[in-house]
């Protein structure tokens, strides 16, 4: 008898008895990449909130328009958050450099995690994208783009903050 045909059916009973030790979801698949500033200082973030509904930020310091849309964007989240326990927001920095990206994060006082700024590139958040910053993608639990344009053109992020209320508060 062949011995692979036991060992696919071992390997596919093993995967389908044994406990997931990860949520599955795309938060939870970023989560351990993320970290949360803390008086200037980098910490690692964990939530206690499963959201369903992911909304990645790309922005950086050195950018006039997204220094001219963050803050709006803090006020937003601040108000909106709360009410939505099913949402995050995640900034993903464009930054050139870990210090500029942490300033950026203190001197705005993004209550919002981060992804880790030497993990970017290997945390799969680019494929979601555009050329231009700022830029505002909402992403549902399955890693699903939700309010990107085809081929992810860039589109104002005051439209896609309203395409997230009403897509979170389930009024599409």
């Amino acid at each position: 008898m062949n011995q692979s045909v036991p060992m696919v059916f071992l390997m596919t009973f093993l995967a389908i008895m044994a406990p997931s030790t990860s949520r599955g979801d795309f938060f939870g698949g970023i989560e351990p990449r993320l970290i949360q500033v803390k008086g200037g200082k980098a910490e690692p973030f964990k939530s206690t909130d499963k959201p369903k509904f992911t909304a990645i930020y790309y922005s950086a310091h050195w950018c006039p328009p997204c220094r001219a849309f963050t803050p709006k964007l803090v006020q937003w989240y601040n108000k909106f958050q709360p009410k939505h326990k099913e949402f995050q927001l995640v900034f993903a920095s464009s930054d050139k450099d870990e210090a500029s990206m942490l300033e950026y994060m203190t001197e705005m006082k993004m209550p919002w995690p981060a992804v880790k700024f030497e993990e970017r590139r290997e945390s799969g958040l680019d494929k979601y994208a555009s050329s231009g910053i700022p830029y505002l993608v909402l992403i549902d639990a399955e890693g699903k783009d939700l309010t990107g344009k085809t081929g992810n053109e860039w589109q104002p992020p005051t439209e896609v903050l309203q395409k997230i209320e009403k897509i979170v508060s389930g009024k599409k």
